[in-house]
C-alpha cells in the first residue's frame, strides 16, 4: 500500500506514508509521532515461533513522556 496504519493506542491512529523499514517514537504529551530508522534498533531474544512459521516483520512503537 501507499501508507501504513500506525495504531499508538485504541483512540489514536496515524497514517504513515513512509513504507521503508522503520519504527516509531510516540510522544504521549504532544501526540507527535516520529520515525526511528530500523538500523538504530536491535531486537534480540524473540520467542520460538510455531513450527512452519517465519518472522515477516516487527513493528515497534516507543512511547515516551516528559518527566514530571
Amino acid at each position: 500500500g501507499l501508507v501504513r496504519e500506525v495504531i499508538v493506542d485504541p483512540s489514536k491512529v496515524f497514517f504513515d506514508p513512509n513504507t521503508s523499514p522503520h519504527h516509531h517514537l510516540y510522544e504521549v504529551d504532544s501526540g507527535k509521532l516520529s520515525d526511528i530508522d530500523a538500523e538504530h534498533v536491535v531486537i534480540s531474544g524473540l520467542p520460538p515461533l510455531p513450527a512452519g512459521m517465519v518472522t515477516e516483520g516487527i513493528d515497534l512503537i516507543v512511547r515516551v513522556r516528559h518527566t514530571r
